[in-house]
């Protein structure tokens, strides 16, 4: 059959191979009709592609849903979105494939490299694709279905495919940021995660956070960032004005574009980032307190996500980070902040999570969701000073007492900082 480069594609012969190798793998509508075959090139990526029709029962046979950025790694992590079987969008879809359906613009890798009795790495179309499976397993449906199949891609130009394949539904940053993660950075962050405990063997992070019970990329990222950066605060601060300055724990940008102060300090430390003992430290008593909130609200009458979830909260996991990092030249101070807070009598929880949601200042709005919610600057202070306050007593918990002098510290704080004196 005819294979020619589109008038705009350069002509490239390991990609006029790998297109042949696939036309005699698979059965396709052109091949079976002996129709002329295009290869087109992306004007931006420079990717190579050909538009196809592919039957349900090929799909049944080499589609596979679990796509890989980095084909060369031997950890097997999803990089597209889970597939939500439940969802009313995809039960509709499922029986349109079973009537019968056809669905186009699904958007294949082919790559043998890895899974290789699946060589169609599904990249847009994930449910279309699911469905259409299940319609041929179950009722044995097989139409042709248009696709457009890539060849020969570089990590980058998989990331780009990867990025805007997911864009016709609304995707969450956390998938960008999982993307752009495993893309630019490697698989370092997770690694590391997974040794500290924040991420057990074998997880990955998530693609939709707010579905999800671990941290986030832009989670794990924003600690390491936060306790470089209270580290470097605490090295200029003296010991008897620790507790008299306003701190800004740092949450990094999500989505698309990689957060520059998180690439700046990978960039500087290099590989010694994820060998660092003082982080390790931080990220192992993290874990710590982590499980234990989770493990405390799981077992009690308020078992509540945003309970559970508490230390993931941005504005308490970089706070808690960031005095991580401050407090590294008083041991006696760290020593305190790395361990679990003793509940406060009438919580079942190291962070009293109900009370710091209850929690009202005096010039907050009636609107306020409480203590350590938002991610917001202000929050991300207010929670700083809640665990410096709480470093100073062995014995202290989080209780509305502590909570209310650590806001009205900050609050004097800042203040006093823009000028107002007596």
């Amino acid at each position: 059959m005819e294979i020619t480069f589109e008038k705009r594609a350069t002509y490239n012969p390991e990609v006029e191979k790998t297109v042949k190798e696939f036309l005699a793998d698979t059965g396709t509508l052109e091949k079976a009709k002996g129709m002329p075959v295009v290869i087109f090139q992306d004007g931006v990526k420079k990717s190579y592609y050909i538009r196809c029709a592919i039957l349900g029962e090929t799909m049944s046979r080499k589609v596979s849903l679990d796509a890989r950025l980095n084909p060369q790694t031997g950890e097997t992590f999803r990089d597209n979105r889970e597939v939500l079987v439940t969802h009313n969008t995809f039960i509709r879809m499922a029986a349109d494939a079973q009537n019968e359906r056809e669905f186009n613009d699904i958007i294949a890798e082919y790559n043998k490299s890895y899974a290789p009795e699946k060589p169609l790495k599904i990249w847009g179309g994930q449910h279309r694709s699911r469905a259409v499976m299940d319609a041929y397993k179950e009722k044995k449906v097989s139409r042709y279905h248009g696709f457009r199949v890539y060849f020969c891609l570089s990590k980058e130009q998989r990331t780009e495919l990867a990025l805007i394949s997911n864009t016709s539904i609304a995707v969450s940053n956390d998938l960008y940021d999982r993307q752009m993660e495993e893309t630019y950075m490697g698989p370092y962050l997770r690694r590391w995660c997974v040794k500290v405990g924040l991420l057990k063997q074998g997880e990955d992070f998530p693609d939709v956070g707010s579905h999800a019970e671990r941290i986030t990329t832009q989670g794990a990222r924003s600690f390491v960032v936060s306790f470089f950066k209270g580290m470097k605060a605490g090295e200029q601060v003296a010991e008897d004005q620790l507790d008299k300055n306003v701190y800004e724990p740092y949450l990094c940008q999500t989505g698309i574009a990689l957060d520059e102060e998180y690439r700046l300090l990978t960039e500087k430390m290099g590989s010694e980032l994820w060998t660092d003992k003082e982080l390790l430290d931080a990220g192992k008593a993290f874990a710590r307190l982590h499980n234990a909130q989770y493990d405390a609200i799981k077992k009690s009458k308020s078992n509540y996500k945003v309970f559970r979830m508490k230390a993931m909260s941005p504005s308490v996991l970089t706070a808690w980070s960031y005095v991580a990092g401050l407090l590294k030249p008083h041991p006696g101070r760290l020593q305190v902040h790395m361990t679990v807070p003793q509940p406060t009598k009438g919580a079942p929880d190291p962070l009293n999570a109900e009370e710091m949601a209850n929690f009202r200042y005096y010039q907050d709005p009636d609107a306020s969701r409480g203590l350590g919610t938002r991610s917001i600057m202000k929050d991300r202070q207010r929670m700083a000073q809640v665990f410096l306050a709480r470093s100073m007593d062995p014995e202290a918990t989080l209780d509305k007492k502590l909570l209310n002098q650590a806001v009205n510290q900050f609050t004097a704080l800042r203040f006093f900082s823009k000028g107002y004196t007596t």
